[in-house]
């Protein structure tokens, strides 16, 4: 359902060359991120940034939020990344997770902090991306297979350096945050949204979740609702079977095809004796 909804999002792209971010998605990841990506595309025509992104992209996708993790990224590289990239708007980690910087580097763009209850937030996680942040943690022989298939420099590292990173504002990563269990990750995910709501002009920043639909979205960021219901993408069930495949991946590639490989060589062996 998600890909389906997002290529006929991107089929209807003409907005290729824009000047600059007009809206800086600023909730944590699993806030309905991926309907507002998909909402944001439809009002612009353009591009929108999440984490899909990064692991699509080249080495500069990934050199960009390596040096945001590492405060080496000035105002004036945020605004030649996103320019040469193309992008009109972005949600999601990592684009959110340096919401404060993107910010600065467009004094005019709208900021969208995506929300939902605290309570249900870290059983989302739990059950969707962080099987893959446990994978990588985990398993050596998982980290090797990325290295195999994404050459690109820091390949191995960006996941876990993006979970540990402390947003602006925080004394924690969202890592430490879910590790700490419900009530640590409840007060992780109010203490992010306290921090957007005290530095974000209240005039240039709404509060919005999925339910709200597109009228208050809209009349936020001036433009016309469109006639079409607001996009519902939950894609838990995918990053669950794409978690499933990887393990799969990851176990034919270092036991199960070294077994296969052993016994042939044995048979080998046994026919020429």
């Amino acid at each position: 359902m998600a890909k389906y909804v997002m290529k006929s999002v991107e089929e209807e792209i003409t907005n290729t060359n824009p000047e600059e971010i007009l809206v800086i998605g600023a909730g944590l990841p699993r806030t309905g991120t991926l309907s507002l990506k998909t909402a944001l595309m439809k009002l612009y025509k353009g591009k929108c940034y999440n984490m899909k992104e990064v692991f699509e992209g080249d080495q500069e996708d990934l050199d960009i939020w390596m040096n945001g993790i590492k405060k080496k990224n000035t105002p004036a590289d945020w605004r030649q990344y996103f320019k040469k990239k193309g992008y009109v708007a972005g949600v999601d980690y990592p684009y959110s997770l340096f919401w404060k910087e993107i910010a600065d580097a467009y004094p005019n763009a709208k900021v969208v902090l995506s929300s939902r209850e605290p309570r249900t937030w870290y059983k989302s996680v739990v059950e969707s991306i962080w099987l893959f942040n446990e994978l990588a943690r985990k398993s050596w022989t998982f980290r090797i297979m990325l290295k195999m298939f994404d050459p690109r420099k820091g390949s191995e590292d960006w996941i876990e350096l993006m979970m540990t990173h402390k947003g602006y504002g925080m004394k924690r990563g969202m890592g430490e945050a879910i590790e700490g269990g419900e009530e640590t990750a409840e007060k992780y995910f109010l203490e992010w949204e306290d921090s957007v709501k005290a530095t974000i002009p209240s005039d240039r920043l709404l509060v919005h979740k999925a339910v709200d639909g597109w009228e208050p979205l809209c009349l936020f960021l001036g433009v016309d609702v469109p006639t079409v219901p607001y996009p519902r993408v939950n894609d838990t069930a995918a990053i669950q079977q794409e978690v499933k495949n990887l393990k799969m991946m990851n176990y034919c590639l270092f036991y199960g095809l070294p077994g296969l490989l052993l016994l042939l060589g044995l048979l080998i062996f046994k026919i020429m004796a």
